[in-house]
């Protein structure tokens, strides 16, 4: 009898167990990518016979900008990516672009829970976690750069491979934006297309492009925005143990990536040099990050200002 009781149990456990299928904007041998694999790893390790989440790809499955749209319809339970690929949708996805405040400091200081609430009245998701790792932007060139009368990066006429995030900064800075997808990068640099680009500290050298480039640019500006979020009916629907695991999981993740991403930047910086990549500091380096800084945060107040002092509050320090 006991073991027919222990037998049910087990079964209903089983049962009640809710499989989340999750998709990254990134292929799956970048960086990014990997760590948000040990995320699920470390969810599954914990819930088992709760919850599980099963991997289903990249880009290859739904390309990066439409992956926000299909979250939020249900084709997929949970996403790893930008949240600068759906600013449109959600303007505030600039805060943690123009952040100086690390993911951890911003889950202790109430921002990460503000966003959450934003993240839900609008995309209909709910913010799971910020797996950036307190990971800055740098400008990275083939020719010897030039420095504008402000002190800050001169990239007049210089085409540079770019992304919706890096448009409006390029542009400021003179610079011609060629719009290319990651997978387009390598072949860009091959052939003369582009003579630079933007990206952050780490995954870099997954690319292969360094081979192109001679100099990188700092200080560094910004912070990589790279979110974990889930459809809003399905993390819902799912228990309180479950959201429990994830929740702490994410916790977890958010300080372990701070410490992973560091590392991987400090040895993707050496290989750089060794691959020849002069740094070169710009003769105004706090021209050159507000540059930056006041155009997000400028760009957040004009596309909704309700919550841009708040957040930016919590998250910019200058």
């Amino acid at each position: 009898m006991a073991f027919a009781i222990l037998s049910s149990l087990s079964a209903a456990a089983q049962a009640e167990a809710v499989t989340l299928r999750a998709i990254s904007a990134f292929p799956a041998n970048l960086e990014f990518t990997k760590q948000f694999q040990a995320f699920i790893d470390r969810v599954n390790r914990s819930a088992e016979g709760v919850v599980a989440i099963q991997f289903v790809g990249g880009p290859e499955v739904i390309p990066p900008q439409q992956q926000d749209t299909a979250l939020r319809n249900g084709v997929f339970d949970m996403q790893m990516g930008p949240a600068s690929y759906y600013n449109g949708t959600v303007p505030e996805a600039d805060a943690l672009f123009g952040a100086t405040v690390s993911p951890v400091e911003a889950r202790k200081n109430g921002a990460t829970a503000m966003l959450n609430g934003i993240w839900r009245e609008k995309l209909n998701a709910e913010l799971i976690g910020w797996q950036s790792g307190d990971v800055p932007f740098y400008v990275y060139l083939v020719d010897e750069p030039k420095m504008a009368a402000s002190g800050s990066l001169d990239l007049t006429g210089i085409q540079m491979r770019s992304t919706p995030a890096y448009r409006e900064w390029f542009e400021a800075l003179g610079g011609n934006n060629v719009m290319l997808q990651t997978s387009e990068m390598f072949t860009a640099f091959e052939r003369g297309v582009v003579r630079g680009l933007g990206w952050p500290g780490i995954s870099f050298t997954d690319i292969g492009v360094h081979k192109f480039l001679k100099y990188r640019v700092a200080p560094p500006v910004w912070q990589l925005d790279l979110v974990i979020m889930m459809n809003g009916a399905k993390w819902d629907g799912l228990s309180e143990e479950a959201k429990k695991v994830i929740t702490e999981a994410a916790i977890v993740h958010e300080e372990q990536t701070q410490k992973d991403f560091a590392a991987i930047a400090e040895n993707e910086a050496k290989i750089l040099e060794q691959a020849g990549v002069q740094t070169v500091e710009v003769a105004e380096p706090a021209a050159h990050r507000k540059i930056a800084h006041d155009l997000v945060w400028t760009r957040l107040e004009g596309r909704d200002a309700t919550h841009a002092a708040a957040l930016r509050e919590k998250l910019y320090a200058e």
